[in-house]
């Protein structure tokens, strides 16, 4: 009886990290009253790109008040467009990843309210560049395959509608270990007092903010790609991030537990202060210096 009890507890990793999503969630100034908004998304490597109600896995879009939001992982459930309850963990070991819209809005379509954040998604696994000739692009997977340092699994070659050549690499998960901890060390200093999520293949990095401009959001989102050499799409207000407590699940043979590495420094950032430590060049309009806090 006491072998069946064990059996049916939670992987060492799940209770262990279990409190990280509301930990989270309170860590980015939600409060109780706020509705929070999610998605899940069908995650595994060879998934249909298309999300559509005729497919297989599609997206689902939920949404919960912080205030009702269950303390552990494996407890969490949110509510559906017809409001049913739909067991977090359940989706999440079929296969669906969890992410939360970070900045506030009242409903998907509406206006935002607040910016909880800025954020930056550092992506260590892939190695994606873009060149006008096919020769170009071929002589830089000649230098790739000759550099003794990377670890290649795969790379492909695409022209896409501009008439470009996307080259597109991925790193062994020996190589992405090692980018890791090289990033952190590079990086030290700038994002000590930051909140940061390990990914499977990276990191999110939160400056968590008080009383940030809406029009400022985009401009310091684009300045902390660059910066950082982070992903430069990360910049729309709308942005869903990964949610620590949940498995990455794009390899369902290997999930990887999405986790809280830093906590970061109790005191909230302002765009100002972030602008003015970190040196960034955001392109501010005539509009978002006029909000300016």
């Amino acid at each position: 009886m006491a072998q069946s009890s064990r059996s049916s507890r939670p992987p060492r990793s799940l209770r262990h990290y279990s409190s990280h999503t509301r930990h989270f969630i309170k860590k980015l100034g939600c409060k109780p009253s706020e509705l929070l908004h999610f998605i899940l998304v069908y995650d595994p490597k060879h998934k249909n790109k298309v999300y559509s109600r005729s497919s297989h896995h599609p997206a689902m879009t939920l949404h919960k008040p912080l205030k009702l939001l269950e303390k552990r992982t494996p407890r969490i459930t949110l509510f559906s467009k017809k409001n049913e309850l739909i067991h977090i963990l359940s989706q999440n070991k079929k296969g669906y990843a969890v992410f939360m819209e970070i900045n506030n809005r009242e409903t998907w379509k509406s206006e935002f309210k607040k910016i909880r954040a800025q954020f930056i998604d550092v992506d260590l696994n892939k190695i994606s560049e873009q060149f006008h000739t096919n020769e170009q692009a071929q002589q830089r997977i000649e230098s790739l395959q000759a550099d003794p340092a990377e670890q290649l699994l795969s790379i492909t070659i695409k022209r896409n509608k501009q008439g470009l050549y996307r080259l597109l690499a991925e790193r062994t998960r020996e190589r992405v270990a090692y980018l890791k901890k090289e990033y952190i060390k590079k990086y030290k200093r700038r994002i000590k007092d930051t909140l940061i999520i390990e990914t499977k293949n990276g990191y999110h990095i939160y400056w968590v903010l008080q009383g940030g401009s809406i029009n400022k959001f985009v401009p310091i989102q684009k300045a902390l790609a660059q910066k950082f050499s982070s992903d430069p799409v990360i910049t729309n207000l709308s942005r869903v991030m990964r949610v620590p407590g949940f498995y990455h699940m794009k390899n369902p043979e290997s999930p990887f537990m999405v986790r809280i590495k830093q906590w970061g420094r109790k005191k909230s950032f302002t765009q100002k202060e972030l602008v003015r430590s970190l040196a960034l060049k955001p392109a501010f309009t005539a509009r978002s210096r006029k909000n300016a806090h």
